[in-house]
């Protein structure tokens, strides 16, 4: 579930998201200092305004010389210039020009240094993402829905940084007013307190907009997951939707979605793109009272001259758009407070089922592995395995059988390391299964499993994927005893031929002789088969059995089989129920026994 922490502010979040991804915010400091930078620039050119107003109209620009800045500077210009009144108006005309050229170089400066900021921060934190989802465990995908995933990685992920996309305009617009308020005060102060309400009047209409784009911004959150999730989940079941008619039914459904989202967007961009002329039309009313009040208040008197004036409310209507920019950036916060939410949950360790390693070296199986009263549940109210106790001995074969959802892929799945078992239910050569590290446990352990698990990529790749150094003799020398040898030979690319999206443009059988292929080629001490034979016709199954045959010898397998007759050489069949182990023996005592076995025997005689 999402995190509800209402009262907690989105800068909070935004700063643990950054603490999360590595990037300390004194990185920021590069695209701060061309935004000050530029800010100052940006008053000292307003300022030089006046002066060249004033020298323009009055003909004349020897009074320069008594402005305590401006007139310090001149002082250090030729004696030639600063007597001649065009060479004067020229090099105060320059001046402006530099400072203000200067002052979009630095804003430029700013915008490219925090531009990348962001999108180093984008990728550190999809990278991070994805990096958290292949540390959980099995248990967490099996609870939740791929296509919300999907959605979070590539696009809450982004929606819940674009703050930090934005903040270089956030930022700029902040000494921007900062310098603004000093220029407008020097101007005359006098105006300035009459037209400070402008600004508080700004404030208080984004605040109620703000307000309601972060209710709404939740809300298409979850839109924006459902449709990643319909669309997923549609996508990969195509067959089923075709089987049963139900495309019109689907494209309804998911029309549906995609409106309600459509609709909650519209409504967001209506409130943000209200803001601009909200502001803009509060602007030119409120500049037009300060006008009516400087004139009712000071009457006749002399508040500043007319270039000042004129300076003076050029620059209210362009604070109005920069305290615009200021009081937005709210809105753009709040409309990423819900990405940032599902984004904070995924790096969050709570209720995360985590599968972690030991410290110790698994350097290979010396003697047995063993099932060590055993219990496993996913949840509180559904107990799977119960007091599970069977060994398995080094360089023998295994077989575990039961009925439908007796456990038996549990108990593969907990071998494998997908689910974190209790401590000591699995011991290997005695040592707690959990104090092995992942990488030297799992390099020892092949699966083969009756879910093939194929990627939209080459026939070689697949069949070498997660090797390393593999050599083309052995890969043809594992395709030969999986049986895809005649079937290579006929593709037209061979073993670079792409097998499409999850091995779609293969059978169910070529599938299965890909995974052993895939087995055989990591050559592990250990070997796993989990209904390897199931989707195989009688005379495939045939040729793979023999290919198991031969994989199994001087290996430790253990094998989940429906078809009994695949096991019968087995040395020890263990029988599971509810759960629980009733029998363990060869086909021969179990058979003697008549119990769970003998039944499931005599089902399949026939």
């Amino acid at each position: 579930m999402p995190r509800d922490n209402q009262s907690e502010s989105a800068i909070t979040k935004l700063l643990s998201l950054l603490r999360a991804i590595h990037i300390h915010p004194l990185y920021l400091l590069i695209p701060i200092g061309f935004s000050l930078a530029s800010a100052l620039l940006e008053g000292a050119s307003l300022g030089m305004l006046i002066p060249i107003l004033n020298g323009f109209l009055q003909k004349s620009f020897t009074f320069v010389n008594d402005i305590p800045v401006l007139g310090k500077l001149i002082s250090y210009l030729p004696e030639t210039i600063r007597e001649n009144d065009r060479l004067l108006f020229g090099a105060i005309l320059g001046g402006f020009l530099m400072i203000y050229s200067a002052k979009n170089i630095l804003r430029y400066g700013a915008v490219v240094s925090m531009a990348y900021f962001g999108e180093r921060s984008l990728h550190h934190l999809r990278k991070i993402l994805f990096s958290r989802y292949v540390s959980f465990g099995k248990l967490y995908f099996d609870t939740t829905n791929i296509g919300h995933h999907a959605t979070l990685l590539t696009e809450f992920s982004r929606q819940a940084i674009s703050p930090l996309l934005l903040i270089d305009k956030f930022i700029n617009a902040l000494f921007s007013l900062t310098v603004y308020l000093i220029v407008l005060m020097m101007i005359s102060w006098k105006l300035t307190v009459i037209a400070l309400p402008l600004f508080a009047i700004l404030h208080f209409a984004i605040k109620f907009m703000v307000v309601h784009i972060k209710g709404l911004s939740r809300q298409i959150a979850t839109r924006g997951s459902e449709l990643g999730k319909k669309s997923i989940e549609i996508l990969s079941t195509i067959p089923l939707v075709k089987a049963y008619n139900m495309e019109r039914a689907e494209q309804d459904n998911y029309a549906s979605i995609s409106n309600e989202k459509a609709k909650l967007d519209f409504r967001v961009k209506v409130l943000q793109n209200l803001i601009l002329p909200l502001q803009e039309i509060i602007t030119i009313f409120v500049a037009t009272a300060v006008f009516m009040s400087s004139l009712f208040f000071f009457g006749r008197d002399q508040i500043a001259s007319a270039p000042a004036l004129l300076v003076y409310f050029y620059i209210v209507l362009n604070a109005s758009h920069k305290f615009g920019t200021v009081s937005g950036f709210r809105g753009i916060i709040a409309n990423s407070s819900g990405p940032l939410d599902e984004v904070l949950d995924v790096l969050s360790d709570e209720e995360k089922p985590f599968v972690k390693g030991g410290s110790t070296e698994f350097s290979g199986l010396n003697d047995k592995i063993q099932f060590n009263n055993l219990n496993f549940q996913y949840s509180e109210d559904r107990k799977i395995l119960e007091g599970i106790t069977f060994a398995i001995s080094k360089g023998t074969m295994t077989a575990i059988v039961g009925p439908t959802g007796a456990g038996k892929s549990t108990l593969i799945n907990l071998l494998m390391r997908f689910y974190d078992c209790p401590a000591n239910g699995i011991l290997v050569d005695g040592t707690d299964i959990r104090d092995f590290t992942l990488g030297s446990y799992l390099k020892h352990v092949a699966l083969v499993s009756q879910d093939t698990l194929l990627l939209h990529d080459s026939l070689r790749n697949n069949i070498t994927y997660g090797l390393e150094n593999v050599s083309d003799s052995d890969v043809e020398r594992v395709v030969r005893d999986a049986r895809l040898a005649d079937f290579v030979s006929e593709l037209p690319k061979g073993l670079n031929t792409l097998i499409g999206d999850r091995g779609v443009k293969l059978s169910g059988g070529e599938k299965q002789r890909v995974s052993i292929a895939r087995a055989l080629l990591k050559g592990a001490e250990i070997l796993i088969l989990d209904e390897a034979t199931s989707s195989l016709d009688t005379q495939t199954e045939k040729l793979i059995q023999e290919a198991i045959d031969e994989a199994v010898k001087d290996r430790t397998s253990i094998v989940i089989a429906h078809r009994l007759s695949t096991i019968k050489n087995a040395d020890n069949i263990i029988v599971i129920e509810n759960g629980q182990c009733v029998e363990q023996g060869t086909v021969n005592e179990l058979q003697k026994n008549e119990g769970t076995f003998y039944k499931l025997w005599q089902e399949q005689k026939f």
